[in-house]
């Protein structure tokens, strides 16, 4: 079970290198106008693009690109994180022999399991992770708006949200609260690990 904790440790960091990464494809089409083509580094059929393809992307067209990025970051964080989870729940479940829940016939696993697991998060951190979930599910699920079916209310570094009574008005975030997000969850998951192990001690 071990193996677990620096499983996810390197999953967010990859992801947060993908985030930067992002960042250069926008800084390469900010170097229009192009006056030639560009032969993509992808094994794929289409692999130019034709100068005249990349000037004509408009600033909305990068607009959508920066909400993209958003999107994928939140959304991969927590995947991680609910990967995490459940990898450590169904171990637990299986007197801490890491199993993976993809071999497990189980629809019990979500990674909300772990989190009631007593002594592992306080209160608080259990709030943060819970409404880390809402936030992505109203970003990615429900097209960037508050739901009524997916209550959130919570501070996520400077971003406020209240969906009571806001139930259809778009939400965002932005890039510096997605990286707030980011060490946050690290933290609380490092942290929980820790008072998993010695709640639980490993034989």
């Amino acid at each position: 079970m071990r193996t677990i904790l620096p499983e996810f440790v390197a999953s967010v960091e990859r992801i947060n290198n993908n985030f930067y990464f992002s960042f250069l494809a926008l800084n390469f089409l900010n170097q229009r106008p192009f006056g030639r083509d560009v032969v993509l580094q992808v094994n794929m059929t289409n692999q130019t693009m034709t100068a005249a393809s990349l000037n004509s992307f408009d600033h909305d067209g990068v607009q959508e690109y920066g909400n993209s990025i958003r999107r994928h970051f939140l959304n991969d964080l927590v995947i991680a994180y609910e990967r995490y989870s459940m990898l450590m729940f169904a171990s637990h479940s299986n007197t801490q022999v890491r199993t993976d829940p993809a071999r497990l016939n189980d629809r019990n696993l979500g990674a909300h399991n772990f989190e009631q697991l007593p002594n592992i998060y306080s209160a608080d951190d259990r709030e943060f992770l819970v409404q880390l979930r809402r936030l992505r599910n109203s970003i990615v699920h429900y097209n960037g708006v508050y739901s009524a079916s997916n209550e959130l209310n919570y501070t996520f570094g400077t971003n406020i949200y209240n969906s009571v009574g806001n139930e259809g008005q778009h939400i965002s975030i932005e890039f510096d609260n997605i990286v707030w997000i980011y060490n946050k969850l690290r933290d609380v998951v490092q942290s929980g690990n820790a008072s998993y192990f010695r709640r639980y001690p490993v034989a």
